[in-house]
């Protein structure tokens, strides 16, 4: 079953590459096809939680479309999520392929020799910039270091600090779904603003963290870990550096460059190493895409919620409404970030409420500049991981540091989020005023 499941996957992302490359009849169709089969022949093996998420999904686009005559939104919105395997195949390879890095052995290093009484910030930044790459994956570097036998209430102080680190990846990184999603309704914003943008703001963020949630800040432990989390930099640089110089010389959109760009760069990080074990690789790049019919189904049904939503709008009345409230900019940036948080915090996965509120202010005047609202969606996507228990960065902590996910939940992440959040609306609306 896995290896057709990930036979499917790889025939998807050869169609996804020949899709960017040339214009040929049926392709699109062809990707329809391919992904409504991929995900009939992996339901029986879907989670309970996905499965429930995405009929509660279903059963929504159904009634959407059934009310206001849209099914042939229906089939847009498959066509549209039908590069969405392509991607997670490619991150599943970059996965693959940083396992195979030193760098990556020597961050497991870095962290095992951090002090505990000074390992606050320089776990912040390590997961941020390993998890920029390996996402969730750095959990699988980070667990192993506190032992079998460490104490529930050590490995909960880690885990709760770590996910800071993780909660501003989805401010600028390329990698993470959320770019991908944000990026399909607001194509025409540059990668590099976004990137170089979110950048800035994950530089507040963390100086937040360490200022007023770390357990003993200095800036002596701040600087002796970012000397010593230096060399993790630079491949997480490179690979940023490769999606951005796509997207610019080749007039790709993000989505495009990561598919089409990425994966070169990955055979050759692996073949470059001489201990590398390039028929281990292989084979985890082959079993992870084997597994990602979870995350491909949660987003080909909101995609496809969305364009239906998105179609029937005009009738809804709703856009009318909106626009008789003259909400003004600051409003919709602060609505946006705040909607993703309260909705993570009642469970509501971030890919359905971020492609609700992208359906929603890309469809009227908000007075937003198109790179702020790209920005604020991700800000909102990112600080909302961290506290709801829909958030696979909760669930996979949960699952490698044994913690029941409910007590990974702290008061002190909560308010974490929503003081960043305050903050950084407030610095979007001032760079919006500078823009407009």
């Amino acid at each position: 079953m896995n290896k057709l499941l990930s036979l499917l996957i790889a025939m998807l992302w050869v169609l996804a590459v020949a899709r960017i490359l040339v214009t040929a009849p049926y392709l699109t169709e062809t990707m329809i096809t391919l992904i409504i089969g991929f995900l009939i022949v992996g339901l029986p093996r879907m989670p309970k939680h996905t499965l429930i998420l995405c009929g509660l999904l279903m059963v929504a686009m159904l009634g959407v479309a059934q009310s206001y005559g849209q099914w042939r939104a229906i089939a847009n919105g498959v066509a549209n999520a039908s590069i969405f395997p392509a991607f997670l195949a490619t991150i599943v390879l970059l996965r693959a392929a940083a396992d195979q890095r030193p760098e990556i052995a020597n961050a497991r290093q870095l962290f095992s020799e951090l002090p505990k009484n000074e390992r606050d910030s320089g776990i912040v930044i390590g997961t941020h910039l390993i998890g920029a790459i390996l996402q969730v994956g750095v959990f699988a570097v980070l667990a192993p270091i506190l032992g079998r036998n460490a104490p529930l209430t050590e490995r909960r102080e880690v885990f709760t600090t770590a996910i800071r680190g993780m909660m501003t990846v989805p401010f600028w990184s390329p990698f993470i779904v959320g770019m991908a999603v944000a990026s399909q309704y607001l194509p025409l914003v540059p990668l590099w603003q976004i990137m170089g943008l979110g950048l800035l703001l994950t530089v507040i963020a963390i100086l937040i963290s360490f200022a007023l949630f770390d357990r003993k800040p200095g800036v002596i432990a701040l600087s002796r870990s970012l000397a010593s989390l230096a060399p993790v930099a630079l491949p997480v640089f490179i690979a940023a550096l490769i999606v951005v110089g796509a997207t610019v010389t080749l007039e790709l959109t993000t989505l495009e460059a990561l598919v089409l760009a990425l994966p070169i760069p990955c055979v050759l990080a692996v073949l470059s190493v001489r201990t590398a074990d390039i028929k281990k690789a292989a084979i985890q790049t082959g079993n992870g895409i084997g597994r990602i019919g979870p995350e491909t189904l949660i987003l080909v049904c909101s995609t496809t919620l969305g364009a239906v939503f998105e179609a029937a709008l005009p009738q809804m009345g709703l856009l009318n409404w909106l626009n008789s409230l003259a909400l003004p900019p600051w409003a919709v940036i602060l609505i946006i970030i705040m909607t993703m948080n309260f909705a993570g915090l009642f469970g509501i996965h971030s890919i359905v409420s971020g492609t609700f509120l992208l359906v929603i202010f890309t469809s009227v005047p908000s007075g937003v500049t198109d790179l702020v609202l790209m920005q604020s969606i991700l800000v909102g996507w990112g600080l909302c991981s961290g506290i709801s228990i829909a958030s696979l960065t909760v669930v996979t902590g949960a699952t490698m540091f044994k913690i029941p996910p409910l007590e990974l939940i702290t008061r002190a992440n909560i308010a974490y989020v929503f003081l960043t959040s305050t903050i950084t609306a407030g610095l979007l609306w001032g760079l919006n005023r500078a823009l407009a």
